[in-house]
């Protein structure tokens, strides 16, 4: 697609994506519990309540953890472009599909297909790891994040919107959700161009695709850096499938309050890793970026329980706006750097799996444990994080940055 620049593009197209995913996110906590609570057919009890939303909320990442290393695959062997305009495609249906979500089976059949469509995440990084060099990769991988935080500046708070004028019902958010995925379909089909062309690293027989992926995953920095992605990803998804209810409960907010506070999430988030990290990144090195935003996100997830608005929420929000905007480009460059270029898009697709897996057990433990104290899944949060904030310290992981390691 000449005169189309493809990170451009790719930003274009992350940002659609998540834009589309953004406007649902302030209403699926208590939808799902709405939904919950007027279920007939189910027992009420906290700990069957708290189940049941989780699983409304983990439905997405059960379909995304089951679809997107396949999909990571494909985009190696058939390109990055037509995973992208299938699923697309998909969040169309899904979007739609949400908007008419009046009963739990409707939702969760929303929450699969947004699932399956939002598996391409995996292809986008995989997407930039192609047209970058190593050198310039953290601060691609920034724009991913950038796209990614822009989403959510603009989606939550216009989901809110279209809820409080829609009486609480999701048909106009549905609606808005599927027109932001139509433009991205025809953005991807007219201006996405593609980055990886099938044969074009070395030749590599087929049956040793499987092997040369388990030796990658069983090489020690990238096995590690898995880990640390899984670990620290359960621990915010404690927040993330709980902060519509905090708000509510404990902040006595409405969604578009509470959205607000993301909104400063986002938007601190999109400064640092759309151009923040591009100054850091150079100077400190990515090893150390990934040590600092691990080290602050503990005591902010261990306090949101226990401040109270408006000025020490928004103090929280862009610290923890900082630390993940640094943390998590960084992790994905040095993943990158750590993966075979011809299976560099199944190593982000099981990256994104193991993303997927935390935000499906995360759901869980986090709305069970609400059940019982709205402080409780923070806390839980911070406890787990300490785990990969003392490994980044203690590991020395290979990032090519020997001048840029602490003595």
């Amino acid at each position: 697609m000449p005169g189309k620049k493809p990170l451009t593009a790719i930003f274009i197209t992350v940002f659609l994506d998540m834009l589309s995913f953004g406007t649902v996110i302030p209403d699926v906590q208590l939808r799902s519990k709405e939904l919950v609570e007027s279920a007939t057919w189910l027992p009420h009890n906290p700990t069957t309540e708290g189940f049941v939303i989780g699983l409304s909320i983990a439905l997405f990442s059960i379909a995304q953890f089951l679809i997107a290393p396949w999909l990571g695959k494909m985009s190696d062997d058939k390109g990055r472009r037509p995973v992208l305009l299938i699923t697309c495609t998909l969040a169309v249906f899904a979007s739609l599909l949400y908007g008419f979500s009046g009963t739990l089976i409707i939702l969760w059949l929303s929450r699969v297909l947004h699932g399956l469509a939002g598996a391409n995440l995996g292809v986008a990084y995989a997407y930039i790891a192609d047209v970058t060099t190593d050198q310039d990769r953290a601060k691609s991988m920034g724009l991913i994040g950038a796209a990614f935080g822009l989403g959510f500046i603009f989606g939550p708070p216009l989901g809110s919107i279209l809820i409080e004028l829609n009486n609480g019902q999701p048909l106009y958010l549905g609606l808005a959700s599927a027109l932001f995925a139509l433009i991205n379909l025809i953005w991807v089909y007219l201006h996405l161009p593609e980055s990886r062309i099938p044969g074009n690293e070395p030749a590599r027989p087929k049956e040793n695709r499987f092997r040369a992926l388990t030796n990658a995953l069983m090489t020690p920095t990238l096995g590690i850096l898995l880990a640390l992605f899984f670990v620290a990803s359960f621990a915010f998804t404690h927040l993330e499938t709980t902060y519509y209810r905090l708000g509510e409960d404990v902040y006595k907010f409405n969604q578009v309050q509470t959205s607000m506070v993301l909104v400063t999430v986002g938007i601190v988030a999109a400064v640092v890793q759309g151009g923040l990290i591009r100054i850091l990144e150079p100077k400190f090195g990515e090893r150390n970026l990934l040590r600092v935003g691990y080290l602050l996100q503990a005591p902010i997830l261990a306090s949101m329980p226990f401040v109270t608005p408006w000025w020490p929420i928004i103090v929280g929000a862009i610290l923890l706006g900082t630390s993940s905007g640094i943390a998590q480009p960084s992790l994905s460059s040095i993943i990158s750097k750590n993966a075979p270029a011809d299976i560099r898009g199944s190593i982000f697709g099981i990256n994104q799996s193991l993303g997927s897996l935390a935000r499906i057990i995360g759901p869980f433990t986090a709305n069970i444990a609400y059940a019982y104290s709205p402080a409780a899944p923070y806390l839980i949060a911070a406890a787990i994080m300490i785990l990969p904030t003392i490994a980044v310290w203690m590991i020395n992981l290979n990032t090519n940055e020997p001048n840029l390691e602490p003595s």
